[in-house]
């Protein structure tokens, strides 16, 4: 054992919890391999992780430009909602057309123009939702990518990040908590605490400065994200499903809300709202970085287990 591993492990002894060490894995971040200790506790399993000085973190559409990979996948998959919409248009005229001739034919004008205003409502909600999920143009599809990321994700910024010991994965509620303030503070009681907001992006992204913690691609992610649910459709050890640079399973399931310490928003998903909802990439995205805030509303205080996670972390000295 290394005498760095040794050390480490001393540090971690020295918290004063029963960990169990189960060995070492060897992760990977920015290219560069490092080991690390896997320790179980009761049961679960944590990573020690090593900090770093003025990492930098959050996102500002202004400084961060994309990556090639995640524009290129976000043109292409504006361009299949054009010719989803169009086709979508096109049998609608269609099949309101066939039916206005048939009428006209028949000297029923009343029906034919019943017909008309009909189609014109539809075509109408059709271009509502183009607006929507922004499937006017290409640039009015970014403008409003760049407007929703502003407003959902953290701000940009630089911390200094500590050592941690941190949960491999995270775990749901136990049961309902009747509100954020309350989670935050019961879980955070001890001999364990929550990390904050910085330490979460931090664990998700490792430093990296890419939009996904996976990089700066979404070809093969795109798939697996909107085939949540059909296991049938989803690959075996997917791009979400893997571990992340730090041997962390984090970031990888909308549907699941993390709570950190703060008592005002959480990380790592809106519950699936967006994916159920069919609301599009430019909403559902960014639920999948590091930087995305979900707000718990005043109307949604209550927190059910179904949906919120936790995370249990230990900062070394």
């Amino acid at each position: 054992m290394s005498e760095f591993l040794d050390n480490i492990r001393s540090r971690i002894e020295s918290s004063g919890i029963n960990f169990e060490f189960k060995g070492t894995i060897k992760t990977s971040m920015n290219h560069i391999e490092r080991e690390t200790w896997v320790l179980e506790y009761e049961g679960a399993q944590f990573v020690y992780v090593a900090g770093q000085k003025n990492v930098t973190l959050g996102w500002d559409t202004r400084q961060c430009p994309l990556g090639d990979g995640v524009s290129d996948a976000l043109r292409e998959y504006f361009e299949q909602g054009q010719e989803y919409y169009q086709d979508l248009i096109d049998e609608m005229k269609e099949d309101y057309e066939n039916q206005i001739m048939e009428a006209a034919a028949k000297g029923n004008s009343k029906k034919a123009d019943k017909l008309r205003a009909v189609l014109a409502g539809e075509l109408d909600n059709i271009k509502e939702e183009m607006r929507d999920t922004g499937n006017v143009d290409w640039a009015y599809f970014m403008t409003k990518w760049n407007a929703h990321l502003s407003e959902c994700l953290s701000p940009l910024r630089t911390a200094d990040i500590g050592d941690l010991i941190v949960e491999v994965d995270c775990r749901y509620l136990e049961q309902d908590a009747p509100s954020l303030e309350d989670a935050v503070r019961s879980l955070k009681e001890g001999p364990f605490t929550l990390a904050t907001e910085d330490e979460w992006e931090y664990l998700c992204n490792g430093g990296a400065r890419t939009l996904f913690r996976w990089g700066d691609t979404l070809s093969d992610v795109l798939p697996e994200i909107f085939n949540v649910g059909c296991v049938s459709d989803v690959k075996e050890k997917s791009i979400l499903e893997q571990a992340n640079m730090l041997g962390l399973y984090i970031a990888y399931n909308s549907y699941k809300c993390e709570i950190i310490d703060n008592t005002m928003y959480v990380k790592g998903g809106d519950g699936g709202c967006s994916l159920c909802g069919g609301d599009g990439a430019i909403y559902i995205l960014p639920c999948y970085t590091a930087f995305y805030r979900q707000p718990i509303e005043e109307y949604h205080r209550t927190l059910s287990n179904n949906y919120f996670c936790y995370r249990r972390i230990i900062r070394l000295p």
